[in-house]
């Protein structure tokens, strides 16, 4: 049988969030016929054994160590489905959610990737994520109310949602394997735009959100780390030679301004966190370079149609 939806959702030691999760897609009111792929960053918890004992059709990728987001990868690969829905696992889904996404993109071959509107799991009035936003200083963040309005709308980039198969043959992964966890949907969000492809958020698709597992078992400084190094790894993977030079100053500044804010809020280590990212930028130049020539190969726009979508009014409030 053809499978339209691959179900691909990550873990790591989070039983109750995955049955949840599981049996969240199994209540959908769908049309379509989908596969469920869970990949385990090695648990150590009763996950699989659970999964295995409550849901036989489920498929489980053991992982022998924790690889963060990019363990979506391998989920991918054994799929099946015309598209991809990846999330995490702490998620319940709303029942007509799927259909919504599906239908959107059927219809329009230009979207590449279509994410839900996250409302709180425990608060189903209140907004978790509504769409994003990213700065040429290649700062980003999300939007936990409703600026973006009640429309379908074109949106950077975003770390969940349905995606096209297609587009992730092309592209070569979901997200690069060397970024663990922070700036992964960045990166994803910006190469399907080289491609000439969009991402759009769908506030009528809507998922019920419990909260970040990486921000309870990682220490702040450490998650600062990530993301200032991966965001930096994708600003020269993915703009021209020209807009780096034009750029580049602006992205120093900006974050030499965070690392001040950091010292006048006391927060040392984030600070030292922020320079060690571009420190280890330096350091490793050229495996970064060898990067950008293979993401490179995937460009089909200008940079003028890339950073159509880049904004700096959110950023500064």
């Amino acid at each position: 049988m053809k499978v339209k939806v691959s179900f691909v959702l990550i873990c790591y030691n989070e039983k109750d969030e995955v049955l949840n999760c599981i049996k969240s897609i199994k209540r959908l009111k769908t049309k379509h016929s989908y596969e469920i792929f869970l990949c385990d960053n090695a648990s150590t918890d009763e996950t699989l054994e659970e999964v295995k004992n409550q849901f036989k059709d489920v498929n489980i990728i053991a992982l022998p160590k924790n690889i963060g987001t990019p363990a979506y990868n391998a989920g991918i690969k054994k799929s099946k489905g015309e598209y991809v829905f990846f999330t995490g696992s702490d998620v319940g889904l709303k029942e007509d959610m799927l259909d919504q996404l599906v239908g959107l993109m059927d219809k329009n071959k230009d979207i590449a990737q279509a994410a839900p509107k996250y409302y709180s799991f425990f608060d189903h009035k209140k907004i978790d994520v509504a769409g994003t936003w990213l700065s040429r200083s290649f700062y980003s963040g999300t939007f936990k109310d409703n600026t973006l309005g009640n429309k379908i709308v074109e949106i950077p980039y975003i770390g969940t949602g349905l995606v096209r198969m297609s587009i992730l043959k092309k592209i070569g992964y979901l997200f690069d394997e060397d970024y663990f966890i922070y700036g992964e949907d960045v990166d994803l969000g910006l190469r399907i735009r080289l491609l000439g492809y969009k991402v759009v958020y769908v506030p009528s698709s809507v998922v019920y959100h419990v909260g970040s597992v990486s921000q309870r078992i990682h220490k702040q400084h450490y998650l600062t780390f990530l993301m200032e190094r991966n965001l930096l790894t994708t600003f020269f993977k993915i703009v021209s030679f020209k807009n780096i030079i034009t750029l580049l100053p602006y992205i120093i500044l900006m974050r030499l301004i965070a690392m001040l804010r950091d010292i006048f809020s006391l927060k040392f280590l984030n600070a030292f966190a922020r320079l060690k990212a571009l420190v280890w930028i330096l350091l490793n130049f050229a495996f970064v370079i060898k990067k950008r020539k293979q993401t490179q190969k995937l460009r089909k726009v200008s940079d003028k149609e890339l950073l159509r979508v880049f904004s700096e009014s959110y950023m500064f409030g």
